[in-house]
C-alpha cells in the first residue's frame, strides 16, 4: 500500500472525528458590521474590513455555530472574554481600534509596533488559560502587511514556559496542544506580496482551515475517542435531559430527607448521571479498532528502531500488526513471532516502547495516572476533602513523606467540632524491605510509589473538622496547594485522590495482613507442604 494512501486515510479518519466535534468559533473584529458612509472608506478600513455575512453563511454551510462579536469599546472587549474561553476555536483581527477612556488612541494609531493593543492580551488571556494541558486552537485574522512580525510580537509577548515554537506564520507548544495561526484577509494590499499569497485565506475557506488545524492538535488515538464521545454527548444532550426529568424531583427530595445526608443524596445523582453518559458513549464510539490500525499505518510508514530492555530492534506496521492480530494468549508469544525474546513479565512491562520512538516512561506513567487518579479535570476547587483514597505529602523530621488516607468513606463524614476523629494513613514509599507483590501508585506523571501495606505500617492522625458534623476540608493557599492541618497543627499538602475502587483495593490487602493466623507447627511438615 502506498504510504501517502495510509498516511491520508489516518489523517482523513482523524478530521472526520475534529469536524463532528467542532460547532463553536468565535470572532473578534470591530469592523464586522460597519456603519455605512458617503461611499468613501479610508484604505486602512478597507483592509480590514470583515464581512459578517459572508463569514457566518460560510460556517452556516458546514453546520457549525458561528458567533461574531464587533466590540466598539474596550469595555465591550472583557464582556467577550468568557464566550472567548468556551469556544472550540477563536479568530481575532490584529488592530482592533475601539474607544477607550484610557491614554491609548487607537484610531491615531500608526506604528506598527503598537498594533494589537488589544489582541496580545485576549490572545495570552486564552494560552494561560489552557495552561499546559487543554487545547486551544486562535487564528488572527488580519489586513495588516507583515504577517511574520504580528507572529513575532505574540510570541514575545505570551512568553510562556517552556515556550512558544515559532514556524511560518505559526506558533505551537511543544506538545502542540496550543496552536496559534496568523492568516491574511482577502485584500487587494495582498495580491502583490509574493510570500503571503499561500497565507490569504477567503471567507468560506475558514472553515475547512480551523477543521484542518484542529486535527493537527487532535490527530491521536485518545484524542479521537474523547473527542468521538464528546460529540456522542453533545449529540444526545436532549435525551439526557429527558432521563433527569422534572417529575423525578419530588422522589430525589424524598430520597433527600430520608437519608438526611445531602452528599450522599448528590452522590446518587452523580452515579445515574456518570451510567447513563457511559452506556451512551458505549453505544455511539467509533470503531477503535480500525482507529488502532489506522494509527499504526501512519506512525509506521516506514521501519523504525525502538529500545526494548536496552536492545534495539526494527518496528514496521506490519509487525506491529501481526502482534496485534496473534492468535497467542501470552505477549512472550506473540512477541517471539516477530523475533524479539523476552519472558512474559519483560515483555508486559515493555509493551509501550514497542509504539513508542520517545520516552516510553513518560507516556506509561500519563496514562497510569488517567487510570489511578479521581477528578482529572477538577484543578481549580475551593477544597478538598480527606476521605478514602485521599494522598498526601507532609514534613517530619525534616524528610518528606506521603501518606494513603484508608478511612472509609462513611466514617470520613459528619465528624464531631468537639471530638474530632482519629484517620488511617498507609505510607507510600519508593522502595519496600519485604518481598511481594505491592500496589505501585501513581503520585506525579514522572515517579510512582509502593503502598506499605504491612499490619505495623499503620499511621494514625488526629483531625478536627471547622464545621459540626461535617468532613475534613483542606485550605487553599496563594500558591493552589490544598492543605489539610490536623489537631496538632502538622499539615499535609493534597496530592491526589485513587479512584474508589482502587482504594478499596488496597484497604482490602491491608485487612487481610491483620487476619494472618500464626500458629507453632513441625519445620519438616511445613517444607512438605510447602510448593514450587
Amino acid at each position: 500500500m502506498n504510504n501517502n494512501t495510509e498516511e491520508k486515510s489516518f489523517v482523513t479518519l482523524s478530521r472526520e472525528i475534529a469536524d463532528n466535534f467542532i460547532r463553536d468559533i468565535v470572532f473578534i473584529d470591530e469592523q464586522a458590521y460597519p456603519e455605512k458612509t458617503n461611499n468613501t472608506i479610508e484604505a486602512a478600513v478597507h483592509n480590514n474590513e470583515f464581512d459578517a455575512k459572508s463569514v457566518s453563511d460560510a460556517f452556516l454551510k458546514k453546520g457549525k455555530i458561528c458567533a461574531i462579536y464587533a466590540p466598539q469599546t474596550d469595555e465591550d472587549i472583557n464582556d467577550c472574554a468568557v464566550s472567548l474561553l468556551k469556544a472550540d476555536a477563536v479568530v481575532l483581527d490584529w488592530n482592533l481600534r475601539l474607544k477607550t477612556s484610557s491614554e491609548y488612541d487607537p484610531m491615531a494609531d500608526d506604528e506598527s509596533d503598537n498594533r494589537g493593543h488589544y489582541t496580545k492580551p485576549l490572545i495570552k488571556k486564552l494560552v494561560d488559560e489552557a495552561s499546559t494541558d487543554k487545547v486551544k486552537l486562535i487564528i488572527v485574522y488580519t489586513g495588516e502587511t507583515d504577517l511574520n512580525e504580528i507572529t513575532g510580537q505574540i510570541q514575545k509577548y505570551i512568553n510562556v514556559t517552556p515556550g512558544l515554537i515559532k514556524e511560518d506564520c505559526l506558533l505551537h507548544t511543544q506538545t502542540n496542544n496550543i496552536r496559534i495561526l496568523v492568516r491574511a484577509k482577502e485584500t487587494s494590499q495582498f495580491e502583490h506580496i509574493e510570500q503571503y499569497k499561500s497565507k490569504i485565506v477567503k471567507y468560506d475557506e475558514l472553515p475547512n482551515l480551523i477543521v484542518d488545524e484542529f486535527t493537527k492538535i487532535t490527530m491521536g488515538l485518545l484524542p479521537n475517542y474523547a473527542l468521538s464521545a464528546i460529540t456522542a454527548i453533545r449529540d444526545n444532550t436532549s435525551n439526557i435531559l429527558g432521563v433527569f426529568s422534572k417529575d423525578i424531583d419530588p422522589a430525589f427530595l424524598g430520597h433527600y430527607i430520608s437519608v438526611n445526608d445531602f452528599i450522599e443524596a448528590k452522590g446518587i445523582l452523580d452515579e445515574i448521571l456518570s451510567c447513563t453518559i457511559k452506556e451512551l458513549i458505549c453505544e455511539e464510539q467509533c470503531d477503535l479498532q480500525d482507529l488502532i490500525s489506522k494509527w499504526i499505518e501512519y506512525k509506521f510508514d516506514n521501519t523504525k528502531s525502538v529500545s526494548i530492555d536496552s536492545k534495539t530492534y526494527d518496528i514496521d506496521a506490519a509487525k506491529l500488526k501481526q502482534i496485534l492480530s496473534s492468535d497467542k494468549e501470552r505477549l512472550s508469544d506473540k512477541l517471539s513471532e516477530i523475533n524479539i525474546q523476552l519472558g512474559e513479565d519483560k515483555a508486559k512491562k515493555n509493551a509501550c516502547a514497542l509504539f513508542c520512538t520517545g520516552d516510553a516512561s513518560l507516556s506509561n506513567h500519563k496514562f497510569a495516572k488517567l487510570i489511578q487518579h479521581k477528578n482529572p479535570l477538577v484543578t481549580n476547587a475551593d477544597s478538598r476533602k480527606l476521605t478514602l483514597g485521599t494522598i498526601v505529602k507532609t514534613q517530619e523530621n525534616g524528610e518528606e513523606h506521603f501518606l494513603l488516607c484508608i478511612q472509609q468513606a462513611c466514617d470520613a463524614a459528619r465528624i464531631s467540632l468537639e471530638k474530632g476523629r482519629n484517620f488511617l494513613f498507609l505510607p507510600l514509599k519508593k522502595e519496600l524491605d519485604f518481598k511481594g507483590e505491592h500496589e505501585a501508585i501513581i503520585i506525579n506523571e514522572n515517579s510512582h510509589y509502593l503502598v506499605d501495606n504491612k499490619s505495623y505500617s499503620i499511621c494514625v492522625r488526629h483531625f478536627k473538622p471547622e464545621i459540626d458534623k461535617s468532613p475534613i476540608l483542606s485550605k487553599k493557599l496563594s500558591s493552589g496547594e490544598y492543605v489539610f492541618i490536623d489537631s496538632n497543627m502538622q499539615q499535609y499538602i493534597w496530592i491526589a485522590e485513587l479512584k474508589d475502587l482502587l482504594a478499596q483495593r488496597i484497604v482490602d490487602s491491608y485487612t487481610s495482613q491483620l487476619s494472618r493466623v500464626g500458629i507453632d507447627n513441625s519445620e519438616w511438615i511445613r517444607l512438605v507442604g510447602k510448593t514450587k
